[in-house]
């Protein structure tokens, strides 16, 4: 099989698709992979160590589209990308089709196969490939957060740390997923007070046995949240809908009630995020405040650690490529139920019944469409 890496063009993003360590067991099986060059700068991967294991390195995105089965990229193709893939092609990506309903149907059009990893899942409800960035966001939201409660950055002058004879800084964290979860787990090391709400009760039960005494969980209710707020330093809001927008759970009314100088963070604003203030920022112009509450709402914010949190996609990706590589795709995808329910189009025909609803495009049953495209041996 023949693996393209490209260079990433979305404003801000620092990671590559697929690092050496993971291009090296696919060119010792011998599969072809070529990488644009300068696709791995910001993640310490040099054009030469992609070389060193077998890799192709080539100059433009042009000529790596042209020469690739299967394209390995962290974010979704801008529009500048769409003519260069081909009906055959496969492109593996975070999507995150829900809020770019343009994009279904441009990549319908094209006619390729799209592998979205925020719809990998095992039989357990665990996504496998989102795990480790979600692990990596919850820790920068707690650190993000902190650095924005400095006074000199707009913030109340709060410390997340542990201090003498001072009252512990109060976190409020919406959602109990891996994001939540490993920010609870974050601030309260630091030292805060952190209430963790959430709707499934099994989630904070598994919280509580760990046995932080200074993480209190709560159901997530109105009345919670509304009794949390005018107390809170920093809000984490967390929540994550795999097949629909983020819901706003906490109105500018609820914002109001904080006080100035408190930060909010909110993960999940490439969904829209579920804070009713909040909009998309930049790395390069991260926060602003409204109702003098500071408002960090980064959507790529694992991207300001590009190293690390590629070397966690690489390794999270190794045995799912290995299988893609050694079986062909579509046997792969059929033996994998993971990988199946990660194929969002297949050769341009939408397979997820919500994204057709919100395309306005025919779903198709992804079994069938297999058998029906796939030439028989």
């Amino acid at each position: 099989m023949i693996f393209g890496i490209p260079r990433e063009i979305r404003a801000g993003e620092m990671r590559v698709g697929a690092l050496p360590f993971l291009v090296k067991e696919l060119t010792r099986r011998e599969h072809q992979v070529y990488v644009e060059s300068g696709a791995g700068e910001y993640c310490e991967a040099l054009d030469s160590h992609y070389e060193q294991v077998g890799a192709t390195v080539v100059p433009s995105a042009e000529k790596l589209y042209s020469l690739s089965e299967i394209i390995l990229k962290v974010r979704e193709p801008k529009p500048v990308e769409f003519d260069l893939i081909r009906p055959d092609q496969a492109v593996f990506a975070f999507f995150h089709f829900l809020k770019n309903f343009d994009l279904i149907k441009a990549l319908a059009e094209r006619g390729c196969t799209c592998l979205a990893y925020e719809f990998v899942e095992d039989e357990l409800h665990r996504h496998s490939l989102r795990l480790p960035i979600s692990r990596i966001t919850g820790q920068l939201a707690v650190i993000n957060g902190a650095f924005y409660l400095q006074k000199h950055n707009g913030g109340r002058g709060v410390l997340l740390g542990s201090v003498s004879a001072s009252k512990p800084a109060h976190v409020t964290i919406l959602g109990a997923g891996s994001v939540g979860r490993q920010a609870a787990l974050t601030a309260a090391t630091m030292g805060a007070r952190v209430y963790i709400l959430d709707r499934n009760y099994l989630k904070l039960q598994n919280l509580d046995e760990l046995g932080h005494h200074n993480i209190t969980t709560l159901m997530s209710t109105d009345d919670n949240l509304r009794s949390l707020l005018p107390e809170t330093d920093l809000l984490i809001s967390c929540v994550q809908v795999t097949d629909q927008p983020t819901p706003k759970l906490i109105s500018r009314e609820m914002v109001k009630t904080m006080r100035e100088g408190s930060v909010i963070v909110d993960v999940d604003v490439d969904m829209g995020g579920s804070v009713e203030t909040s909009k998309v920022t930049s790395h390069d112009n991260p926060t602003f405040i409204v109702d003098g509450v500071v408002h960090y709402c980064v959507s790529n914010i694992t991207s300001a650690v590009p190293f690390i949190a590629s070397q966690a996609l690489s390794a999270s990706l190794l045995p799912y490529l290995t299988q893609i590589a050694e079986k062909g795709l579509e046997k792969a995808v059929l033996g994998n139920p993971s990988l199946f329910r990660g194929i969002a189009i297949y050769k341009g025909h939408i397979v997820k019944p919500y994204l057709s609803r919100v395309s306005g495009l025919p779903v198709a049953d992804l079994r069938k469409k297999i058998q029906e495209l796939t030439p028989a041996e």
